[in-house]
């Protein structure tokens, strides 16, 4: 879908929506700036190339999804 049609079907949604939507609509907009704008600080960044060096190493495990899911429940993969 193109940007045109997108801009088009919601502001048919916006024009027509009710008070609920219109504040989830704006919750969304207004979440979406902040984090536009976010930027990482020096620990945060640090904490990424710690784990990122861990991981190429090899000294850090990586799950598959039916892995995770049996550690996370304690149940094996189906």
């Amino acid at each position: 879908m193109e940007i045109a049609a997108i801009r088009e079907s919601l502001h048919q949604y916006i024009n027509n929506s009710d008070e609920k939507l219109l504040k989830l609509i704006l919750a969304l907009a207004e979440a979406y700036n902040e984090v536009e704008d976010y930027e990482f600080t020096t620990k945060e960044l640090n904490s990424f190339n710690e784990r990122r060096s861990k991981r190429l190493s090899g000294e850090s495990k990586v799950y598959n999804w039916a892995e995770a899911r049996e550690v996370i429940t304690g149940r094996n993969a189906v």
